[in-house]
């Protein structure tokens, strides 16, 4: 996708410039009804662009909050929080049940807190059994 040559404020500035001079053309009472429907075209042309970058900012930002995964938050062995809205989830779960967060597990990091007895060669004080 190429880069717009234009932001989204500098396109709606040139489109109220073209209406103001649409608007000027409409003036006269004998103008023809063209000038009015280019006017009310190049509003609508205004409040889609408007409404377009909104909803491109607000799908970034859910996008950051939702989509990019974070790691769980360890409260006790085996217990874990969102990150995001700090309600308990699963060892596992690829989103949050709650609110939707993507979760991020790191299997290594997770297990050496909660099972270090594993590491060390099995048994309940890392004798083998």
């Amino acid at each position: 996708m190429s880069k717009p040559t234009r932001d989204y404020q500098q396109i709606i500035k040139q489109l109220e410039n073209l209406q103001d001079h649409c608007s000027s053309m409409a003036a006269p009472k004998d103008a023809e009804e063209v000038w009015k429907n280019d006017t009310d075209a190049l509003q609508e042309a205004i409040d889609i662009i408007s409404d377009y970058e909104k909803a491109t900012a607000q799908t970034a930002e859910m996008t950051q909050k939702y989509e990019m995964p974070e790691m769980a938050i360890k409260r006790a062995a085996g217990i874990y929080v969102c990150p995001l809205c700090g309600k308990r989830t699963q060892v596992g779960h690829t989103h949050c049940h709650w609110c939707g967060k993507k979760l991020s597990w790191s299997r290594e990091a997770y297990a050496d807190r909660d099972y270090p007895h594993l590491n060390r060669g099995g048994g309940r004080n890392g004798r083998n059994s």
